[in-house]
């Protein structure tokens, strides 16, 4: 047991799709908000220096053409998987590749069943959802398992309607040791 979370064994439960979908014209006016968006953070962004040499491959997946089979290139499909989060199989969480901070709706906090006192208040504006300021509602670290692999992560809560339950940033993917494939 790691952080309160078995790492064998069924889950608890799994957490569906609890709210609806966006209207397809507001897609279209947060699609060019987030380019916008992202063009501002690579222009005014600070890249880390890497070191550069030889790193051991562990565990590759590879794929290949034959893996593009049935799907309709070129395609800008966003990444979502599902998770274990205190051993419930979370669906419908967002990776976001631009995102400042882990987001977890509050309406997936009352689902988990967590504990009220683990919550650490946290009042801050968040600009960027609908173009308005959003005001985060507390915090909280939860342990994320992927796998054999269970790392802690603090997650912002927002008191908003999503079609996500999560929104996990590139950082995670980074800790994870994951790597997407934007062709497959």
């Amino acid at each position: 047991m790691v952080d309160g979370m078995t790492l064998d064994g069924p889950p608890q439960g799994v957490i569906n799709v609890i709210h609806g979908i966006i209207e397809p014209n507001q897609v279209c006016q947060l699609r060019e908000m987030i380019k916008k968006a992202e063009h501002m953070k690579e222009v005014f962004s600070v890249q880390p220096t890497f070191k550069k040499g030889k790193t051991k491959a562990r565990n590759v997946i590879s794929l290949t053409n034959k893996d593009l089979i049935g799907l309709q290139n070129p395609h800008n499909d966003v990444l979502v998987v599902t998770l274990v989060f205190k051993n419930f199989d979370i669906k419908r969480i967002l990776i976001d590749q631009g995102g400042l901070c882990e987001i977890r709706y509050y309406d997936t906090f009352n689902l988990l069943k967590l504990d009220k006192g683990d919550l650490v208040p946290a009042m801050t504006p968040l600009v960027g959802f609908n173009s308005m300021t959003e005001w985060l509602v507390d915090k909280i670290n939860l342990p994320v398992k992927e796998g054999s692999v269970v790392k802690q992560v603090e997650f912002c809560a927002l008191k908003l309607l999503s079609t996500y339950h999560i929104i996990l940033r590139r950082v995670w993917l980074h800790a994870m040791r994951a790597i997407t494939s934007t062709k497959h």
